[in-house]
């Protein structure tokens, strides 16, 4: 299937690895030019070096996804670069994992910065652009915790799923203008912010890692950790022409592990 997206330029957040590298790739693959945006420089630098080889230009910035200045500066050097901006992919790391009681203030306001504000900010920054060229493609990436909140994920729970709160509240205004927002919420790829969850929760019952993934994918209705390319392909779909009436939506990707109906 073409997607008819070759030429358009991507910002994609979080994208030296994981899920937003995924993204990334994906996105390549199709003749997107991607603007990848990760802390750290090594593994940006590999992902650019491997991204560049599927024949498209790749704009690489070290940068944290939580400071408001960098966020402009992510903006400025992909005008800078490329003059436009059609698909942002939002995808920061999650907050810190723990209960409502472990949980501070300060917790709280960290986790504000780093997703909501974030999301929000990156936004409200990008849709100018894609307003002037009557065209544009906006994927938040969540988590699952945005249809079935988990106990000791509560900073998660409360800010991803503003993100998907703000994205339907703006939806049907941005439709007009040629321009989608969609949430993708992904359950269990075999991501490092997934092994560091893996990690507190073997700590906390006292078993290896190891132990404790044996035991995790026992309730996976697939039986595996995913591979982060699934959920890449999704997105990429999503930012297509093909997929131009999909919007406002929250589409999880779990193996069918959730067991709503919404």
């Amino acid at each position: 299937m073409e997607f008819d997206i070759r030429g358009k330029v991507a910002i994609v957040g979080g994208s030296s690895k994981g899920l937003g590298k995924a993204c990334a790739v994906a996105l390549a693959k199709e003749g997107v030019n991607i603007v990848l945006c990760a802390r750290q420089e090594e593994a940006l630098q590999g992902a650019k070096t491997e991204i560049e080889a599927l024949g498209v230009e790749v704009l690489a910035l070290s940068v944290d996804m939580a400071s408001e200045d960098d966020n402009q500066r992510i903006i400025d050097e992909t005008l800078r670069r490329f003059g436009r901006i059609d698909i942002l992919i939002n995808n920061s790391g999650g907050p810190k994992p723990g209960t409502f009681r472990e949980i501070t203030l300060s917790d709280l306001d960290e986790a504000y910065q780093s997703v909501l504000k974030y999301n929000i900010r990156m936004i409200q920054g990008c849709l100018t652009y894609m307003e002037r060229n009557g065209w544009g493609r906006i994927v938040n990436i969540t988590s699952i915790t945005v249809k079935e909140p988990a106990p000791n994920m509560v900073l998660s729970n409360i800010f991803r799923s503003a993100v998907v709160s703000y994205a339907k509240t703006i939806s049907k205004e941005i439709i007009s203008k040629g321009i989608t927002i969609n949430n993708v919420s992904p359950g269990y790829f075999k991501t490092d912010r997934v092994t560091q969850l893996m990690k507190v929760r073997a700590e906390a019952e006292g078993i290896s890692m190891a132990d404790y993934e044996q035991m995790a994918i026992l309730d996976f209705p697939h039986k595996r950790y995913m591979d982060p390319q699934e959920l890449g392909s999704l997105v990429c779909f999503l930012c297509s022409e093909q997929g131009r009436s999909i919007n406002g939506t929250t589409i999880q990707v779990d193996g069918g592990l959730l067991s709503g109906l919404f």
